[in-house]
């Protein structure tokens, strides 16, 4: 019996030993911007919009990182509510990483989810995957026909 536990005991740790480190973390952060810092890209979608802009994150694990973002807004019953795709370029002094999210807005504010796009981390990044939400999403009419965007970006990450 000794040595039945002692062999199964070895095998679960060769097994885990094999499998390799996965850490797993969540890097929070919150956006908040004003649309009219969006410029229209030379790709524009016939039933929408796609602007790019770059926003710094606030608070929490990517405090001080950039987002370079394009977004495609596809509006519906004249922009009440629609949907979006963004493609995200995280950078930070210690590296960065890159995401595609889709969700959706109505008068009760927006939230999307998404993917890191794999292999694209760089340095202490190196390795990410993952996935990505948009949660909280708020937009506010402010001056000039613009609007006053805040949500908390969340990536919910692995790495080997």
């Amino acid at each position: 019996m000794q040595l039945r536990s002692t062999l199964f005991g070895t095998v679960t740790i060769a097994v885990l030993v094999a499998a390799g480190p996965v850490c797993a973390e969540t890097l929070k952060s919150s956006i908040a911007f004003n649309t009219g810092i969006g410029e229209q890209t030379a790709n524009q979608p016939t039933d929408g919009v796609e602007v790019a802009y770059q926003v710094d994150l606030k608070g929490g694990e990517l405090d001080g990182c950039t987002v370079d973002v394009i977004e495609i807004l596809v509006p519906r019953e004249e922009g009440a509510w629609g949907f979006f795709d963004i493609t995200g370029d995280v950078r930070c002094d210690r590296g960065g990483f890159s995401y595609s999210s889709s969700g959706a807005w109505d008068g009760n504010g927006f939230h999307a989810a998404g993917v890191i796009k794999e292999d694209s981390g760089t340095d202490a990044f190196k390795g990410i995957s993952g996935r990505v939400a948009q949660l909280n999403g708020s937009g506010t009419a402010a001056a000039d026909n613009t609007t006053d965007i805040a949500y908390d970006l969340v990536f919910d990450t692995t790495e080997n």
